[in-house]
């Protein structure tokens, strides 16, 4: 019986979704995917150099019945399923050698963007961790050539990326560690659809992979080789986006880590790091762009913009301007108190200033300049 060269993809991928560099194999050596059923198994046998483990289960007619199920259960619910040889497939991933012969997709965001960054971290975030994550996706997104901002869904430094992008209006994409079926976290699946629809759910699991140890492992690969770079924002000696950082040098991506302070368990992965030389330290925000050399003229049209707003105002709109221009974020008490004048004067310039667009709120309701 012969199947749509999807099913036979699909196929390859179950079989060596474990084992992508014999995949990989493969998938250069024949140009449609229906070529390998073609092969008797001893042909198989001997490509592979393998006992049976891989080419017995692949000619399996239980195997091509198990992937015609998944591509119609995939289309049924508006997923693509992008081949590694299509044009659609991410190409900064595809150079890597373990990068999956399939690839499960839900959005409507391109994979190969112009400029793409991984942001990774620790679940347990502390509030310092998820202000400098938004602080470096808000940079990020004055950019005039704006990228993709890759990460994993998580808890913690993930979650608060996927959220700062959206906030910011950029395209951002989850790379899931199960299969589409299976959102993880599950109290992040209503994230998962607005992330679907400003950007992406990416996976390589077929339908019904639950998540292990060795699915986030799998999954850390993909976030980092989808990527120009990763940043590593707090981070133990040990964790997921340690290990994503690491596997990104492997791939030759540019990495950078947030730095904390000296002795808090949270920042001592990324302070190793750096004192190793294994990533680049981000010392503010703006140095990222800076340094992968994107040098755009948005970052230059806001500090007009403010020098212009600030030459027009009085002295508490300078107080609030400068006072947020210095620390990005602050609670909006702790700004009135800074502002050093009477209350009730600050709450009316500052509700001037949010109505005029020069002031607004991040995830955390801090007040934040937006110009």
């Amino acid at each position: 019986m012969e199947y749509d060269e999807t099913v036979y993809a699909c196929a390859i991928n179950r079989v060596f979704n474990f084992n992508c560099r014999d995949a990989r194999m493969l998938t250069d050596r024949f140009s449609l995917p229906g070529e390998v059923f073609a092969l008797s198994e001893r042909e198989l046998r001997r490509l592979l150099n393998d006992d049976g483990r891989y080419s017995g289960v692949l000619l399996d007619s239980r195997t091509l019945r198990a992937a015609e199920e998944e591509v119609a259960w995939a289309r049924s619910h508006s997923i693509r399923i992008i081949y590694i040889r299509d044009k659609d497939y991410p190409s900064r991933l595809r150079e890597c050698p373990d990068a999956p012969v399939v690839l499960f997709y839900k959005g409507n965001c391109s994979l190969n963007p112009s400029r793409a960054v991984a942001i990774v971290g620790t679940r347990r975030a502390t509030g310092y961790g998820r202000r400098q994550c938004v602080r470096i996706v808000e940079s990020l997104a004055l950019l005039k050539e704006k990228p993709l901002i890759i990460s994993g869904l998580a808890y913690g430094i993930d979650i608060t990326a996927h959220l700062a992008a959206l906030d910011c209006g950029l395209e951002t994409a989850a790379v899931l560690p199960t299969g589409m079926d299976s959102i993880y976290p599950p109290p992040h699946r209503g994230h998962a659809v607005r992330i679907a629809g400003q950007g992406a759910l990416v996976t390589d699991f077929p339908k019904g992979s639950t998540p292990m140890a060795v699915t986030f492992l799998r999954r850390n690969r993909i976030i980092a080789g989808m990527a120009d770079a990763v940043i590593l924002v707090e981070s133990a000696t040990r964790g997921g986006g340690l290990i994503t950082a690491r596997t990104a040098l492997s791939y030759s991506r540019d990495v950078f880590a947030v730095p904390g302070r000296i002795g808090d368990p949270c920042s001592e992965g990324c302070n190793r790091l750096i004192e190793a030389n294994g990533a680049a330290l981000a010392a503010s925000p703006e140095s990222i762009a800076a340094s992968m050399g994107w040098n755009d003229t948005a970052q230059e049209c806001r500090k007009t913009r403010f020098q212009k707003i600030l030459e027009k105002s009085d002295y508490i709109q300078r107080n609030i301007l400068l006072t947020l221009s210095a620390d990005s974020a602050v609670e909006r008490n702790e700004l009135i108190r800074r502002s050093g004048a009477d209350p009730s004067e600050v709450l009316d310039r500052l509700t001037r200033m949010e109505l005029d667009g020069i002031v607004g709120s991040d995830i955390f309701g801090n007040c934040i300049l937006k110009i």
